[in-house]
């Protein structure tokens, strides 16, 4: 979820992991007056950034994408062009390859809600999406994607 576009190269067929997605952490903007806890404040201030670096140098690398998957996200940035069009001056240009319908980075828990309710609606065993990111990795190898330190 930390993707940019900036991290892939469609042309070439690769991608760059550089860093991850942190969840939001937030304080209060009201001087802690509205009663509610601080990610719940209405001027509620952001104070986590959106990314941070890989935990380690092996963590950052290129990556060989199949060309399916190369076709799928070149027809994911199509549709984002359109988003971004629909959304006009509320769009929020920050590079993510996935964004919210407005173009901000989505919020990690989300993603974890939809993975428990994709795994549920599939009948599988419950798991952490964690581990899928290390399945795939993995099954991407195995299948001979060419892969860079």
């Amino acid at each position: 979820m930390g993707l940019k576009w900036i991290d892939i190269d469609l042309d070439k067929g690769t991608l760059r992991v550089r860093r991850g997605r942190q969840r939001p952490k937030y304080e209060h903007g009201c001087g802690e007056s509205c009663g509610r806890k601080a990610g719940y404040c209405p001027q509620r201030k952001q104070v986590r950034a959106d990314t941070a670096e890989t935990k380690s140098l092996a963590g950052r690398r290129t990556i060989g994408l199949p060309g399916q998957l190369v076709t799928l996200l070149r027809a994911h940035r199509e549709e984002q062009d359109v988003d971004r069009a629909n959304a006009r001056d509320l769009w929020q240009e920050g590079g993510w390859v996935f964004t919210t319908a407005t173009g901000g980075p989505l919020n990690p828990n989300t993603d974890y809600h939809q993975w428990k309710d994709l795994l549920k609606a599939a009948g599988l065993r419950d798991a952490r999406l964690h581990d899928a990111r290390h399945t795939a990795a993995t099954v991407l190898l195995l299948l001979g994607s060419p892969s860079e330190p």
